[in-house]
């Protein structure tokens, strides 16, 4: 296709592709799959990569879209170079080609045509742009009615957001000023032109006016489903990205009704891998609880720095008690309501740390109405965040969790307990102030399940059965055994062992010596921390570093 600078300019004769001779025939014509769909500046610069070398250029286009072929010369077969938007940029591109280029205009999509079979011509870009005029008229959504009701209700029902999925640009806002304004487009999804994209000979003057048929979309997104890529985004396709729009902006308004919570992370490395948690897992697990935050980012806590992992070297307890001197004050602003201005704020805890961490984050959080704890889950289906309670998980049976005496008490004042939820502690693995030759030396009581189960808890009834659990077994050793010392060991998934720690309430509970197993299944337990009513002490270094707990 010749294209002249001046539009009265004559144009001059491109490759003649219609002389069947100059073709080299192709046994079986494929249309190209992988083609990538350009957009209008890409398309140009494609026609413009071709304007600097010897090679023809074929350029294809229905209603609204086009192909771009090219050769070497005319014995050679037309290749396919791209497909896409074909608008301004590209029209004064295809002058750099001069006499090397030529057009031709199809009735279905263009790179399903097999080009040795086109009768192709030069143009003029004076014609090209008329094609584009008629190809944005067709495109553009100016068949059919859109009434201010109607305008009203599509662009709440979008919230203002571009329905494209994945998308959800502001539509109040422009991308690059941020200025205020207009910059929505109500787009047909089956066309009201039976020849624009989606176009059906019956459905297109029917729906024409139909507000169902209408996507409210961004600039960038209305062109890729018309001009750029058309034939990946069906009626199929986009009636679904709408629907699903729909449902998630409903969704997300219905979520301003939910009280909101202060978000309480506490993070660190498992076995040497971060704990992996962002604003929008919080988000999605708070409105599957019904709950919201009014928070943009997360605030950690508890994090004894992203190289430290060993909860038995000196470093982890120097770096995490470092952390605390910061973290403690913090929280209790949060949990007195200084920081908020109010009463004690909901809280949404979202555990991911080693065993001692988290019975600390519990102690100091406390077992207070209105505090959440969310569990990470394995083998998440579908799209919803590992973080968020499953809506079909049953609730579990009321006697999920049961506590039974291993070693019965005989006047000691130190005992141990053993919460055993994802797998048992055997007397072996337990250090010799709990042990003589590998049997239970002191009075011992066990959590257990019905069975070893690292998913055992699934469903928030089953922290609160745990809880109810956790709160029979103190109640045994202060009262009934009245100790003053529990060594206690822990495998229970991270949302359990935060609630062990919060059951430490008590006005004067017992001194609680946390253990953690040194490394690998079976390996022995060794003493980490010590919670006392009045602070915590750390037992590696034997340096005795504490903080206090109490402001």
């Amino acid at each position: 296709m010749t294209v002249s600078t001046d539009v009265a300019a004559d144009v001059v004769p491109g490759p003649d592709l219609a002389l069947a001779d100059k073709v080299v025939p192709e046994d079986t014509f494929n249309a190209p799959e992988d083609l990538d769909f350009l957009a209008d500046d890409e398309f140009a610069a494609e026609l413009g990569s071709l304007g600097h070398s010897q090679s023809e250029a074929l350029i294809v286009a229905n209603a609204y879209t086009a192909c771009l072929f090219h050769r070497a010369g005319p014995t050679e077969r037309w290749l396919p170079l791209c497909k896409g938007e074909f608008g301004e940029e590209s029209a004064k591109a295809t002058k750099q080609l001069r006499d090397r280029a030529v057009w031709a205009e199809v009735d279905r999509l263009p790179w399903t045509v097999d080009p040795s079979t086109i009768t192709a011509a030069p143009t003029s870009l004076q014609a090209l742009r008329q094609w584009i005029k008629k190809a944005a008229d067709l495109t553009s959504g100016r068949k059919g009615e859109v009434t201010s009701q109607v305008r009203e209700e599509l662009l709440y029902l979008a919230g203002w957001r571009c329905q494209f999925s994945g998308c959800g640009r502001n539509l109040r806002q422009h991308t690059a000023t941020g200025g205020p304004g207009r910059f929505s487009y109500f787009a047909h999804i089956v066309a009201a032109s039976p020849e624009g994209p989606r176009g059906d000979p019956l459905l297109s003057p029917k729906l024409a006016s139909e507000p169902s048929n209408f996507m409210l979309l961004c600039d960038e997104c209305h062109r890729l489903i018309d001009k750029i890529d058309p034939a990946r985004y069906s009626v199929d396709v986009l009636r679904r990205m709408r629907e699903d729009s729909i449902a998630e902006v409903h969704r997300l308004l219905n979520s301003l009704q939910y009280p909101s919570a202060e978000v309480v992370a506490v993070l660190g490395n498992i076995a040497g891998q971060p704990a992996q948690l962002s604003i929008d897992d919080v988000h999605e697990a708070l409105w599957s609880s019904k709950l919201r935050t009014t928070s943009t980012k997360l605030e950690r806590y508890f994090s004894p720095g992203g190289q430290h992992h060993n909860v038995h070297s000196v470093a982890y307890w120097s770096s995490l008690f470092e952390q605390l001197k910061r973290d403690l004050p913090l929280l209790q602003t949060l949990l007195d309501g200084t920081r908020t201005g109010t009463a004690r704020p909901r809280l949404a805890v979202f555990p991911m740390h080693g065993t001692s961490a988290l019975l600390l984050a519990g102690r100091v959080l406390g077992d207070t109405a209105g505090t959440h704890i969310f569990q990470p889950h394995r083998n998440v289906v579908g799209e919803r965040t590992r973080w968020a309670w499953s809506i079909d998980q049953p609730a579990p049976d009321a006697d999920k969790f049961k506590v039974e005496r291993l070693r019965d008490h005989a006047g000691e004042d130190s005992a141990c307990l053993v919460v055993a939820l994802t797998s048992d502690i055997e007397a072996t693995r337990m250090p010799s102030t709990c042990t003589t030759d590998g049997a239970l030396a002191l009075p011992t009581l066990r959590i257990s399940g019905p069975r070893f189960d690292k998913d055992c808890i699934q469903h928030p009834s089953d922290l609160q059965l745990f809880g109810n659990v956790i709160d029979e077994a103190m109640r045994h050793l202060q009262d009934e055994w009245h100790i003053s010392k529990v060594y206690l060991f822990v495998s229970a998934p991270a949302s359990a062992t935060v609630v062990v720690g919060q059951k430490m309430q008590a006005r004067h509970h017992a001194d609680y010596v946390a253990h953690e197993a040194l490394a690998g299944a079976g390996s022995p337990y060794q003493a980490t921390i010590e919670i006392t009513p009045a602070l915590v002490r750390e037992l590696i270094s034997g340096q005795g570093l504490s903080h206090p707990l109490q402001p």
